[in-house]
């Protein structure tokens, strides 16, 4: 199968489908995965900048220390993936679902977060939201103010 990427630089992997299977420390950049089935595959290491995600199921995903900058993950589920040390500086999640996710030490600097579910995730004390956008549809964990989060972090 090949993943095809803006860059032209496609990438040949020997699997027929994109669920369940390990990309990682792969050089995604600017993928073309719009709507695929990512369920339980793991993107450790890997650079997904750029990359298109768009309305993709990734739940169960391992995105531990991915590059995930300027990616669009609109629309998509991220619902008990893991997101540790993943860096999402200007990436978009509107709408995304984290449910369940682990997102201890992600980077969300200026990311698009509007709609997003943050409402039953873990490590969200240990990450960064500085100068994220978000709106009265995000939901947060009751504990959890990310106005104060915000503050202390610029």
């Amino acid at each position: 199968m090949i993943i095809y990427c803006a860059t032209d630089i496609n990438v040949v992997i020997p699997f027929e489908h994109l669920n369940g299977i390990s990309l990682e420390n792969l050089n995604l950049h600017r993928a073309n995965l719009e709507d695929a089935d990512l369920t339980g595959s793991s993107f450790k290491n890997s650079n997904l900048r750029g990359a298109i995600l768009f309305n993709a199921k990734m739940n169960g995903c391992n995105l531990e220390s991915a590059n995930l900058i300027v990616a669009d993950l609109r629309n998509t589920d991220l619902s008990n993936a893991v997101l540790k040390n993943s860096t999402s500086i200007s990436t978009l999640f509107e709408n995304a679902n984290f449910e369940g996710a682990n997102i201890e030490g992600a980077n969300f600097r200026n990311a698009n977060l509007k709609g997003a579910n943050f409402e039953y995730v873990l490590g969200i004390e240990n990450a960064i939201f500085e100068k994220a956008v978000f709106d009265t549809k995000t939901k947060w964990p009751e504990y959890f103010n990310v106005k104060n989060s915000r503050d202390e972090q610029k």
